[in-house]
């Protein structure tokens, strides 16, 4: 008769994966790199991700890391079209992407609708890694803006773009907001409180049956 929420928990232990070497897949450790773990699917928003890095200016060494699998024929044509195609690296479906987010400067999900919890984005801040988020589904719910990541409206490459713009000018801010990532994960999303909250869940329902 009523929705109760209860967010699925974690927990830090579950995610201590050493940073990969970006460096095998062609980064060099001095760029700045941009990562989104995703299946492709229109409402992902990642042909408005990849319309943001061309948004950037040319002398930076931005690079975006495609984990997932994005060879939709869509994606394909937008990524050849733009104007920074060399440097977009899809690599497909990685059994360790969880190392290579925790290997990123910035991870992002444009999300445009139907987003629920998104777990790419929670892994992200369990490894101290800020993330961008757009204004869909649970991922606001997870991100505070403007503390433990940025918000920014559904579809807008340019809002994308400033956000990671300001990330990438400001390394104390990109320091301490994935320090408020993963302090956020370990404090409000505990797996502890999920059984706790479930168990009480259904001795209410048992008790009023």
């Amino acid at each position: 008769e009523r929705p109760v929420v209860i967010y699925k928990g974690h927990s830090l232990d579950w995610y201590t994966a050493s940073p990969a070497d970006l460096s095998t897949l062609g980064i060099d450790r001095q760029d700045f790199v941009v990562c989104c773990v995703a299946n492709y699917r229109p409402r992902k928003g990642i042909e408005v991700l990849v319309d943001a890095l061309a948004k950037l200016p040319a002398e930076w060494r931005v690079r975006l890391l495609l984990v997932g699998r994005m060879d939709d024929a869509r994606l394909t044509r937008r990524i050849a079209a733009s104007p920074v195609r060399e440097r977009i690296h899809r690599v497909g479906y990685r059994s360790d992407a969880p190392a290579l987010t925790a290997a990123c400067d910035v991870f992002v999900l444009p999300s445009m609708k139907r987003e629920g919890l998104p777990r790419s984005v929670i892994e992200a801040m369990a490894y101290g890694v800020p993330p961008i988020v757009t204004d869909c589904g649970g991922s606001p719910e997870l991100v505070v803006d403007g503390v433990s990541g940025l918000v920014v409206p559904i579809g807008d490459a340019s809002a994308i773009a400033a956000a990671i713009g300001r990330l990438h000018d400001d390394d104390e801010l990109r320091r301490s907001m994935g320090t408020a990532a993963k302090a956020r994960i370990a404090r409000d999303f505990r797996i502890e409180d999920t059984i706790a909250q479930t168990l009480a869940l259904y001795r209410q329902l048992a008790a009023g049956g």
